[in-house]
């Protein structure tokens, strides 16, 4: 999920999912205030459900190269992981960490930028698996179905993908690549074929690596007639986000299985949670922009009666049942303190009643003193 975002001249992308600023910012303590700590919440009913947590972690950010350097960040991020660990990794359902950078696809003979996040991600995969040797490092990269660089962004070809990834898996060691299954652009226009030659360049890449490949197979869309349609929505800041259709949906369900042994999604929130009332522990727009939401239900509602008719076997040319197995839960920053226990537990409920098995939780730093467990 992304959005474009000029500094200093030159056009970046930067995480949609997110409403707060995403890209290489930092923000307060606000969130921190809050007498129950809703990460313990999660993490406690996630025991009781026999559910897995992924939480990111406190880089967060496309934006940092050339303004972070890569001692300043793994020291950081080295302190909070220790922390991190020593208060949540006693749960039987502490199982992963999300590396939370979208980054701008990087070209293969761009050695100082490429050698960059491969040593900041190698350095924070080992502390990882130092502090919770059992544990898995994720990441969810997107790829550009922009041939025509439209939206001033050069187009790279399937291949060049597979080399870039395919030197970064194998060198910081990342455990499991969730690919964001509608490119940065999310219109739905793109076509099955489109995005093909796209998961065959990154399942070629973690093959080749050693490492587990995943779909992020989204739930949500900008409704667009073609090219000229989108770029003219995007300018207006006027994107037609909607939910998927099921009938849609199937096809993209079943592409993904037939590339990756997991998949996950983004689109749930805001799309998807069927929570009759606004709770405040997830986000109610996409992009700061307002969606339809008197859907919702009828959204899971569908997503349920297709989950139903899914066999339990992936059958031939398949590596997984299409069908998915978590979704990015962002959680904002205010998050009020009525009735939050139950609330946390209806929200991870509805999600288990889709049979979902990993709760992906993101801007967990806004959420987590480390002051609790002797941390600074």
């Amino acid at each position: 999920m992304m959005l474009r975002k000029k500094i200093g001249g030159v056009w970046l992308l930067c995480a949609l999912l997110i409403v707060q600023p995403s890209c290489g910012s930092e923000k307060g303590d606000t969130a921190r205030k809050n007498e129950t700590d809703v990460l313990e919440l999660i993490y406690s009913v996630a025991d009781e459900l026999d559910m897995k947590v992924i939480c990111d972690i406190d880089l967060r950010g496309g934006d940092l190269y050339r303004k972070k350097s890569v001692a300043e960040l793994t020291a950081k991020s080295d302190r909070y992981i220790e922390e991190y660990h020593k208060k949540y990794g006693n749960h039987d359902s502490f199982w992963g960490w999300y590396l939370n950078n979208e980054i701008n696809p990087i070209e293969n003979d761009d050695l100082e930028q490429s050698a960059y996040w491969r040593t900041i991600w190698k350095s924070i995969v080992d502390k990882c698996h130092q502090v919770a040797p059992q544990s898995k490092v994720t990441i969810s990269p997107f790829f550009l179905l922009d041939k025509q660089s439209l939206r001033g962004f050069k187009y790279l070809e399937p291949k060049e993908y597979e080399e870039w990834w395919y030197h970064t898996m194998k060198d910081a060691g990342i455990d499991i690549l969730m690919l964001q299954d509608s490119g940065a652009e999310h219109l739905s226009f793109f076509t099955i074929e489109d995005r093909r030659p796209f998961f065959e360049a990154f399942a070629n890449a973690c093959r080749k690596a050693g490492k587990e490949f995943w779909l992020n197979v989204e739930t949500g869309q900008v409704v667009a007639r073609d090219w000229a349609h989108a770029l003219q929505m995007e300018k207006d800041f006027q994107r037609a986000w909607a939910f998927t259709e099921i009938d849609w949906l199937k096809q993209k369900l079943e592409l993904a299985a037939e590339y990756g042994t997991g998949i996950v999604n983004w689109g749930y929130y805001p799309l998807m949670n069927p929570m009759e009332e606004h709770s405040s522990l997830t986000i109610q727009n996409i992009d700061g922009q307002e969606v339809d939401l008197s859907k919702r239900k009828a959204n899971y509602e569908a997503y349920q009666a297709y989950l139903e008719m899914v066999p339990e076997d992936p059958g031939a040319g398949k590596l997984t049942r299409p069908k998915l197995n978590g979704t990015l839960w962002f959680l904002p920053s205010g998050i009020e303190e009525k009735d939050l226990k139950d609330v946390v537990r209806q929200e991870i409920m509805n999600q288990k009643a889709l049979g979902f098995e990993f709760l992906w939780i993101c801007n967990t730093p806004d959420h987590f003193d480390a002051t609790a467990v002797g941390g600074n």
